[in-house]
């Protein structure tokens, strides 16, 4: 997405910015990276005046973030995302941007596996995603990397809480995909807390949900590997 604001930036800050989102878009991270940083340097027409907000520098920075993302170096994505120069910007981005900065940022820290700042900053996502933009979909993926990220770490009771807090918001905005994704990653919750009779009993029900809706085999069979995993599990329990 190329920079637009009815604030005044120089003509040449907006036109760096847009050729370095533009790699970016192509997938040529490194070289955006460079591009970004290439934003702040001197103009070829010296009679311009150099004019940036702080809006527009916050702007810079995270897409530079994304780009550090992207090439899954995370760690330097959090320290952009955790900078002076980002925090005081936050107050000037838009609705839509500073959701962008919540969900990027939270999604860095699920990566990284701090998962009580995930939780926190996942949170802000979904106040704005549900106060200001009401967009069901932002709101699907907000819950579903915060249940990823909870699986992927194995953090189970955190997990199970979650499942339970989607479960109910997808009931109250008749959000019937984030109902399923709830129900699914609380199998494996159910699982990692040795409820194994639940996680049974919730995966008997997806297997049926997607054999009526005859969705693809692979998915099916996935569950039923899954299931059958748990029966094992049930069986080792019995000696």
């Amino acid at each position: 997405m190329n920079y637009k604001s009815e604030l005044p930036v120089s003509r040449t800050f907006v036109e760096r910015f847009n050729e370095a989102a533009g790699l970016a878009r192509q997938g040529r991270y490194e070289e955006a990276l460079e591009a970004y940083d290439n934003i702040h340097a001197p103009f070829d027409d010296y009679t311009e005046e150099r004019i940036m907000t702080g809006e527009f520098m916050g702007m810079i920075e995270i897409r530079k973030a994304y780009c550090l993302m992207d090439l899954e170096r995370y760690d330097e994505a959090r320290e952009i995302f955790e900078s002076k120069l980002v925090k005081a910007a936050v107050g000037q981005f838009n609705k839509a941007t500073l959701y962008d900065y919540f969900f990027s940022y939270g999604n860095t820290l699920g990566y990284l596996g701090d998962i009580k700042k995930m939780d926190s900053v996942m949170h802000k996502a979904l106040a704005i995603t549900m106060q200001e933009l009401d967009d069901q979909e932002k709101l699907q993926d907000v819950w579903y990397w915060i249940m990823y990220w909870a699986k992927q770490h194995k953090k189970w009771s955190y997990l199970e809480e979650q499942c339970i807090n989607a479960h109910k918001i997808g009931v109250r905005n008749k959000n019937i995909v984030l109902q399923v994704r709830a129900g699914e990653f609380g199998c494996y919750a159910y699982r990692g807390l040795g409820k194994i009779d639940k996680a049974r009993r919730g995966a008997k029900i997806i297997i049926k949900r997607y054999k009526d809706a005859e969705a693809d085999n692979n998915i099916i069979k996935e569950w039923e590997d899954f299931l059958l995993s748990l029966d094992k599990e049930k069986e080792a329990e019995h000696g």
